[in-house]
């Protein structure tokens, strides 16, 4: 069964800052897929850039604490939203532009780092 989260307490987010292997990356990587399938019966091609897990690993120190709360806030974000259907894409997609913005926006070093 996979983990509804991943939580971040000091010592995990100094780990994951030193460049060891993380969950953030493969849970996001997981995250966006399922973002790409719940979106399928609106658009034929994922709302989402393209995402690397491998490239989010090796630049992942690009990214304070703060960032990594908000990559968990993002992932949960993500998995809360619904399958689109066609006759509400609008407000699925609104939803969804909600994940990634306000107090879920990543800084920009570690957005340009991970993607």
């Amino acid at each position: 069964m996979r983990k509804s989260g991943w939580m971040l307490a000091p010592l995990a987010a100094a780990v994951l800052l030193s460049g060891c292997q993380s969950t953030a990356c493969a849970d996001l990587a997981e995250a966006y897929a399922e973002v790409g399938r719940k979106s399928q019966p609106c658009v034929e091609q994922a709302p989402l850039p393209a995402f690397e897990a491998g490239r989010c690993e090796q630049n992942l120190q690009e990214c304070d604490g703060d960032d990594l709360e908000r990559l968990q806030a993002q992932v949960e974000c993500y998995e809360r939203l619904g399958t689109c259907q066609p006759e509400q894409q609008a407000p699925f997609f609104q939803a969804l532009t909600a994940c990634d913005s306000g107090g879920n926006a990543l800084g920009n070093a570690c957005e340009a780092a991970i993607f």
